[in-house]
């Protein structure tokens, strides 16, 4: 399993990225769903406080300090800096937990701050990141979307029309490093629930999940969060290269879903995969 994710809009948001074990968001039924998996989550990364993406810290924190698992294991929860319900959640989760059996921190973020989730020891190949970004949810609450960040390696440009037999003659003489090139590669996104997000700071991702609250545009009645056509238009703009997900969408499109994916795939031509997150139903990927 690679994604597991359950999404209703007003309800409750949250999403497993199992590669590094990363939970975006946290609203109501997330430790209920993934039961003793819960302590398998090491970091949670937080976009904004509203009730619905943050409502299942109570349960997760307490879920992983009584139920059967590795009580001593460490949990990160990082969120925006200065935002007032994720600050009031903190302070009576402080208050009313003080015999937490493990390690459990609350670190602020801004735009632009990076966690490193996986690669720690020199040796390691292909570290990753998670890179937060801001995002424009409402005027009075403090938001981010987050980039995670892979670093490969490629040829240097200047070897690209080389031969093989001369590319493998320099490896064996001066090493692998002369030829190679570090570069940092997006392989997925998490946008929250915002309007539509800046297609450059996600630019070159792989994977993006995108607020899709209003798949008809009539039904939005003012500017909050996206709409289906919005956010296609997005990834296209910022060149998403395998899926969007699309995520908080509300539940009067339930029976409709197929209806209003079919017209934006004719309309728009994405040449990435598209897949809506049903409202109020767990969705795998594996």
């Amino acid at each position: 399993m690679k994604i597991l994710s359950y999404s209703k809009a007003l309800y409750s948001s949250w999403l497993y990225y199992s590669p590094d074990r990363l939970l975006f968001d946290a609203g109501e039924s997330v430790s209920s769903i993934m039961g003793n998996k819960s302590f398998a989550i090491e970091r949670v990364f937080l976009s904004h406080g509203h009730t619905d993406h943050i409502a299942g810290l109570v349960s997760l924190v307490n879920i992983r300090n009584n139920a059967m698992g590795d009580k001593k294991k460490p949990l990160t929860i990082y969120y925006p800096r200065n935002n007032f319900h994720i600050s009031e959640l903190m302070n009576y989760l402080n208050r009313t937990n003080s015999n937490v059996s493990y390690p459990l921190e609350w670190v602020p973020l801004e735009g632009g701050d990076e966690v490193q989730v996986f690669g720690e020891e020199e040796s390691s190949r292909n570290p990753r990141y998670v890179k937060a970004f801001s995002t424009d949810h409402s005027r009075s609450e403090v938001s981010l979307g987050y980039n995670v960040i892979e670093v490969r390696q490629r040829l240097k440009e200047e070897y690209e029309e080389t031969p093989q037999k001369e590319i493998k003659e320099i490896a064996e003489e001066e090493g692998r490093d002369k030829l190679m090139e570090d570069y940092r590669q997006k392989t997925f996104t998490y946008g929250g629930d915002s309007v539509p997000l800046d297609p450059k700071k996600i630019s070159g991702t792989e994977v993006l999940c995108h607020d899709c609250t209003f798949l008809n545009e009539e039904d939005r009645k003012m500017y909050k969060h996206a709409t289906l056509d919005e956010a296609v238009d997005v990834a296209i703009e910022a060149g998403v290269s395998k899926k969007m997900l699309g995520l908080h969408i509300s539940s009067r499109y339930k029976n409709d879903l197929e209806k209003y994916k079919k017209k934006v795939l004719e309309d728009k031509k994405p040449s990435f995969e598209l897949e809506l997150v049903p409202p109020g139903q767990i969705y795998r990927e594996y």
